[in-house]
């Protein structure tokens, strides 16, 4: 999942309306940022498979960053971080969900499989990269369906620039649904490592901007 994490991410603000989408984007796209540090000091790795031109997905080992038993882990922490700044239940909540949900969406599209608890027992991988398409089509009416949850999250009615959301999940979409259908040639080793330590922030980091510019529009009426 690309998108798809990012859509989670945008559609969970309508449980606490309060909270910036781009921290729960970011929630939601944790355990591929930790993936990009576990990766970089060795503790994880990833395996190109001999016929990646036409199946365009990796083969990973990475209990750490995408097991279960780690994931839950991570989603407490990350749910106590939003105790310790916001003090409201509900963010704790929705954080929590965010990161746990980056689980169950890559355990079904991954053809290894995520880890439960540790690379020795049993793993959640229902494959659904293997057939590229129907995925893909997935991916993208679930960031239709985020779009249409974050548009009436907006605190007060009026407002328009949730557009600016939009205008930004629909380049996404098209970027990273584009950029996985048409993965062709064998990534180089830096450049995953970069990728998975620098998108997600970034992505987090335009939609937040977005959204505080619609919360500002919303309380101002325009």
């Amino acid at each position: 999942m690309g998108i798809g994490h990012v859509a989670v991410g945008l559609g969970l603000q309508r449980l606490d309306r309060r909270i910036n989408a781009g921290w729960l984007i970011f929630a939601a796209l944790l355990p591929d940022f930790l993936l990009g540090w576990f990766v970089l000091a060795g503790i994880e790795s990833y395996a190109i498979p001999n016929d990646y031109t036409n199946l365009h997905y990796l083969l990973f080992t990475f209990p750490w960053s995408h097991g279960l038993l780690p994931d839950v882990a991570w989603a407490l922490l990350a749910g106590l971080a939003a105790w310790g700044l916001t003090r409201r239940r509900t963010a704790v909540v929705v954080v929590t969900i965010a990161v746990l949900s980056h689980f169950l969406l890559d355990g079904i599209v991954h053809v290894k499989g995520l880890p439960l608890a540790g690379n020795t027992g049993p793993a959640f991988g229902l494959g659904l990269w293997r057939h590229l398409p129907l995925e893909l089509s997935i991916e993208a009416a679930m960031a239709v369906l985020a779009l249409w949850v974050y548009r009436f999250a907006a605190r007060t009615g009026g407002s328009n620039r949730w557009v600016g959301m939009a205008v930004y999940i629909a380049a996404l979409t098209t970027f990273l649904i584009a950029g996985q259908a048409g993965a062709t040639a064998v990534p180089a080793r830096g450049g995953l490592i970069a990728s998975w330590l620098v998108v997600p922030p970034a992505m987090s980091a335009i939609a937040f901007w977005l959204d505080r510019r619609k919360q500002a529009g919303a309380k101002s009426g325009v």
